[in-house]
């Protein structure tokens, strides 16, 4: 029996976009784990103690308080995970998580320990980023502002996460 051809399909893994994808966003977590490991850091972990140092920064010009769902919004990331990865740093001692006025309301704050870990990760952080999204037969860098891909790839993202897909 002959196996049935699906219309379209690419002939070989590398002519996929989502092989592509994956096999990239696996290459970059293994260059983060790379830098972020001797730190004692995930990415994750990184990503919302550097996130926390700009909201912090942020709040010493507004006055307003930074709350776990603002950082979970900051970082469009899921709030029960924030929830998890925030304790998991708090009994690294890296931050402490007050009540707000509504006692179901977390405030994060870096403590002296946290914001010295997330002053070293952020240029480790996006280092990896430059030299990871280094085009160079192309002469450029893929960057944030890159007009094609980067835009193609926040298109599509922004369709999942509007359709309810990321959340599950």
């Amino acid at each position: 029996m002959k196996a049935r051809q699906v219309p379209d399909s690419p002939g070989q893994p590398e002519e996929s976009p989502g092989f592509l994808l994956w096999q990239l966003a696996n290459a970059w977590q293994r260059q983060m784990r790379i830098v972020l490991s001797p730190l004692g850091l995930t990415y994750v972990q990184a990503m919302l103690l550097t996130a926390l140092l700009r909201l912090e920064q942020r709040e010493a010009v507004t006055g307003t308080p930074i709350t776990q769902g603002d950082l979970a919004r900051f970082c469009q990331a899921d709030a029960t995970m924030t929830s998890q990865v925030l304790r998991t740093l708090e009994a690294k001692g890296l931050l402490e998580r007050s009540r707000g006025a509504d006692a179901r309301v977390r405030l994060p704050r870096l403590t002296l320990a946290g914001r010295s870990l997330a002053e070293r990760a952020l240029p480790l952080a996006e280092a990896v980023d430059r030299d990871f999204f280094d085009l160079p037969r192309q002469n450029r860098k893929l960057t944030a502002g890159d007009a094609g891909l980067v835009a193609d790839l926040r298109m599509l993202w922004t369709r999942q996460r509007d359709s309810g897909e990321l959340d599950s």
